[in-house]
């Protein structure tokens, strides 16, 4: 059966109309990995890439996205069924133990962190108040006083997936095509844009942060960062040199040409890309604007305070990242005490059945199938022994 929540997304309330800016803390990062195509875990910073821009002017370029498409190697299948399992394998082999573990009175150990994640989940959430016509799946459960949350696919989501077309398969590829134009292996080098795109490979950063009292440990995709002149020892890569790092975002849209497109471009593109890059503290946005062919004639920066500042009669960044707030503590305040990584509290969202959220908590058999903390993860946790 479900409940209606008491979280309502709608940003015309007076209430959340009112809100002022969420305390959100600065992201801190503490760790990072990287996934080559086949989705093998690495611990280092081997798919770590570097802004190397063209030589010259960038307003007079020709960067064709198309090139190398008929070639690309998507992502394995395998992926789909990854879950939050490169989350559960960072905890798992963190080199700094004390920055994610505490022990409790009763001598046991539990993360610092209520919630862990990925930042995609999160800008989902955030952007609900104005993406309100998407439906969406969150599943939750708490397991040592920490609640993991993991996104389920949506059956519009999966439809949408197998029906996907041929064009709608390459717009996704221009932004893979356009990383391979700008981010390289070594700093300053010319790229190899005639190798295949990988779409499986990852450099991915880990996050922490306190989002109105919710302390949140988080993955994201990280693009890349600015090139320094002396090259970083990727495999060997320590934390503190990436911390002094410049990472930057890249995008690719369609140059607008009429004030129409500018402003559905604020409407309905730019919050979430303020939101996914708010997350992580990323200031810069390096973009690529194409054509109707797919060819980038020019790069230009986007700076995130000026994305919030142009966007302003669109969308508000307080109604975002309180929705998001709200949601944290809706899902803390339905779980209650229940510790147990094989119950599994459902939150669905979809406008066609309330313009609220709603959660249910899942049948024991239908919880053991949908539970998404593997054995291997919690047993893990349960021989652990507070050695630090």
């Amino acid at each position: 059966m479900f409940v209606i929540t008491d979280v309502d997304p709608d940003p015309r309330h007076p209430a959340r109309q009112s809100k002022a800016f969420p305390t959100i803390t600065k992201p801190n990062l503490v760790g990072f990995f990287s996934l080559n195509h086949d989705r093998k875990y690495d611990p280092s910073a081997v798919q770590l890439k570097y802004l190397t821009l063209p030589p010259g002017p960038r307003t007079d370029l020709r960067l064709d996205l198309n090139e190398g498409f008929e070639i690309h190697h998507p992502k394995p299948s395998s992926a789909k069924e990854e879950k939050i399992d490169m989350l559960l394998n960072f905890i798992r082999q963190a080199e700094r133990p004390r920055e994610l573990w505490t022990t409790t009175a009763k001598g046991r150990l539990k993360l610092k962190h209520d919630f862990v994640c990925f930042r995609g989940l999160l800008r989902m959430i955030s952007c609900t108040p104005y993406d309100w016509k998407t439906p969406w799946i969150v599943q939750a459960v708490r397991y040592r006083g920490t609640i993991y949350l993991c996104e389920k696919p949506t059956t519009e989501k999966l439809e949408s997936e197998r029906n996907e077309t041929e064009q709608q398969k390459r717009f996704c590829y221009y932004g893979f095509k356009f990383e391979q134009y700008i981010l390289t292996e070594q700093p300053h080098s010319k790229p190899d844009t005639s190798a295949p795109v990988m779409l499986g490979e990852e450099f991915c950063s880990m996050f922490d942060t306190t989002v109105a009292g919710h302390r949140v440990l988080y993955g994201a995709e990280m693009d890349g960062i600015v090139a320094s002149n002396q090259p970083l020892d990727r495999e060997r890569l320590r934390l503190e040199e990436l911390r002094r790092c410049e990472f930057v975002e890249v995008k690719v849209k369609r140059k607008e040409t009429t004030q129409r497109q500018v402003d559905n471009f604020h409407r309905f593109k730019t919050k979430n890309w303020w939101c996914q890059s708010f997350l992580v503290n990323v200031q810069r946005l390096v973009v690529g604007l194409r054509d109707d062919a797919g060819i980038v004639r020019e790069i230009i920066d986007m700076k995130l305070n000026d994305i919030q500042r142009d966007s302003r009669p669109f969308w508000s960044p307080s109604i975002c990242m309180n929705f998001c707030a709200e949601f944290l503590s809706e899902v803390v305040r339905t779980i209650g005490e229940t510790d147990n990584s094989r119950k599994v509290y459902q939150f669905e969202y979809d406008s066609r059945e309330s313009r609220r959220v709603r959660y249910r908590v899942l049948p024991e058999d239908e919880g053991h199938r949908e539970a998404f903390l593997p054995d291997w993860y919690t047993g893990y946790v349960e021989k652990m022994q507070p050695k630090f």
